[in-house]
């Protein structure tokens, strides 16, 4: 099991335990606070209406502790720490309810306030290694690492602090200026299953930062040989290491290498456009808090991949807290409000990120498509219109901007989006398929089939295995009659690469129907409705392969259920004239009929 595994599978365990424990333990030692309706407590807070009864303006701790889960629930944790902290102050001494306030408080960025719980639970659990890391943060957030390491150190190095402790305390002593001590501190994490790339990270992250680049270039050495583990993080800060060493063919190399793997990785493409324009790169972590920052957004990241968004915002927000510039840190946090469909909360996270940071351009991106989301689209594709005139080159906003319209059916303005794009970029290679692709959607849909047929080969020429790019190149062919051997053998190939696509095994039906290879077309069309059975076209599609092999009752049945699930309007009258009249017949069935009657003398 690999060190993401592992602390997902401990850190989920961990939720699971406190959503139990806390609704047996409030509902226990607090239920006669709960039962009493009480005055008012506090005042109705602003943005609660859409967790609270509007209007409400007396409530109970029972009230709020209802409302607090569900906008725990939510992931509105600004809401349900305050609507926790106002029940706790109902019932004090409840650890249960410190707990669940002092997470909810963490999670919305107020530290402070926390740590405050997390002194008063720490003397009903001493082992919490939320509340012990808490502390600590504060501690060394107020430049108290010796205070801060005694609070590292009361936490048990098992579970969650197995992990936590020694990438947090190595911390505290390398700020107290012994080197050696802090990386014997690290050293246990590093014999952890999965533990080694980020024990070498951060021993490479101290040593550099002491002066000790020989052992630096050592750690990160041992990273490049395993590929750096796939972390992005892990190729900026070790590329930008070399550099700094003069090493700039090397950082380079490691940057496109780690790039053909991963596309997306954002941080990566910022720091080799930083190197192409002949930038020199700054320290990225520069004293010890900001290591512990970097190691809390490491493990941050980690749970977002896992799922685990509960805990990992907690931890994200104890990095920010350590170091408030932190933008990597603030793009994962409105990576996870957009996970969690906090959309403005989102937006409002993205734009904190500065717009001079090499981040900053991709929040932009994010932050527009979360403006369209939310039924802000004029906005968004205002923004985006001008981030495409801000930089003339770039054609990943045009290429945003043709997504945001081709999925608002706007096919001709995205259309126009996705030729300024593809101008930008000249002559397109391997990685600009998917945008021939995309185009080619818009050009079909907008009735210019001859350029978008052109730009589905074209595809096809650099990813001739693309299973989406044979389906649409297929289908298209079949609805048209055009070059159905081909297309049958592209959907056939299409099937092999996916065979559980129920889009595609319709499209395998369709041509089959198409060829009046009718019994097959059956066959493929009931394993599309099996797999994708909501989609009114595939319900229409098996109703007409049913109505040809004689089974017209079904027939009927799949054409209302059809009709049921909100087709396009252009289909509807179609599909409403074959309930009321079936499918005529075909002219091979025509030439049977008039051949039997020849034969039987009529």
């Amino acid at each position: 099991m690999t060190f993401r595994l592992v602390l997902s599978a401990l850190a989920r365990s961990r939720v699971r335990r406190l959503g139990v424990v806390f609704v047996l333990a409030f509902t226990g030692a607090c239920g006669g606070a709960l039962r009493a309706e009480g005055p008012d407590t506090g005042p109705t807070l602003p943005g609660a209406t859409d967790r609270v009864a509007a209007g409400a303006t007396r409530t109970s701790p029972y009230g709020d502790f209802l409302a607090a889960r569900h906008a725990e629930r939510s992931f509105n944790n600004d809401l349900a720490a305050e609507l926790y902290a106002r029940t706790l102050a109902q019932t004090p001494d409840d650890p249960a309810l410190m707990r669940e306030t002092m997470h909810q408080m963490l999670a919305a960025g107020r530290i402070e306030a926390a740590a405050e719980i997390a002194g008063r639970y720490l003397e009903h659990e001493p082992d919490s290694v939320i509340a012990g890391l808490a502390l600590a943060v504060m501690e060394l957030a107020r430049h108290r690492p010796e205070t801060a390491e005694d609070r590292l150190a009361a936490i048990p190095a098992r579970g969650l602090g197995s992990y936590f402790v020694p990438l947090t305390l190595s911390w505290t002593k390398f700020a107290r200026g012994d080197v050696e001590t802090a990386l014997v501190a690290l050293a246990p994490l590093g014999k952890l299953r999965g533990g080694a790339p980020f024990h070498d990270y951060h021993a490479a992250l101290m040593l550099d930062l002491a002066g000790d680049t020989a052992r630096a270039a050592d750690h990160y050495d041992k990273l490049s040989a395993n590929d750096f583990s796939g972390y992005a993080r892990f190729v900026e800060l070790a590329g930008a290491f070399l550099e700094r060493q003069g090493q700039v063919a090397k950082a380079r190399d490691i940057y496109i290498r780690f790039l053909a793997r991963r596309s997306n990785a954002v941080m990566v493409e910022a720091a080799l456009a930083r190197l192409e324009a002949g930038r020199p790169p700054t320290k990225e972590v520069n004293s010890a808090a900001h290591g512990a920052a970097e190691a809390l957004f490491n493990l941050a990241t980690l749970l977002n991949q896992e799922n685990v968004a509960e805990i990992g915002m907690i931890v994200l927000q104890m990095a920010i807290k350590l170091r408030p510039d932190f933008d990597e840190a603030r793009l994962l946090r409105g990576d996870i409000l957009a996970g969690a469909e906090r959309d403005e909360d989102a937006i409002a996270a993205y734009d904190k990120v500065g717009p001079k940071s090499p981040l900053g351009w991709s929040a932009r991106l994010r932050a527009a498509q979360l403006l369209d989301r939310i039924g802000k689209s004029e906005v968004a594709y205002a923004r985006l219109r001008d981030m495409g005139r801000e930089a003339p080159r770039r054609s990943d906003a045009m290429v945003v901007l043709g997504d945001l319209l081709r999925f608002k059916k706007r096919y001709g303005e995205a259309v126009d989006a996705y030729d300024a794009a593809l101008t930008r970029i000249g002559t397109p290679g391997e990685q600009h398929w998917s945008l021939l692709y995309s185009r080619g959607i818009a050009l079909e849909r907008a009735r210019q089939w001859d350029r978008a047929e052109a730009d589905f080969l074209r595809a096809l020429e650099f990813e001739p295995e693309q299973p989406f790019v044979l389906n649409y190149l297929g289908y298209s062919w079949v609805e048209k009659g055009r070059n159905l051997d081909r297309a049958l053998g592209m959907l056939e190939k299409a099937v092999r690469l996916r065979p559980n696509d129920g889009y595609i095994i319709d499209s395998l039906g369709w041509a089959h129907y198409q060829l009046k290879a009718f019994d097959r077309a059956v066959i493929y069309l009931e394993r599309a409705v099996e797999l994708s059975s909501q989609d009114p076209t595939i319900n229409d599609h098996l109703g007409d392969a049913y109505w040809r092999v004689g089974r017209h009752y079904e027939a009927r049945f799949q054409w209302e259920r059809a009709l049921s699930l909100e087709p396009e309007p252009d289909d509807v009258p179609a599909i409403e004239k074959k309930l009321a009249d079936g499918l005529p017949e075909t002219a091979a069935k025509r030439e049977a009929g008039g051949a039997e009657r020849a034969r039987g003398g009529g």
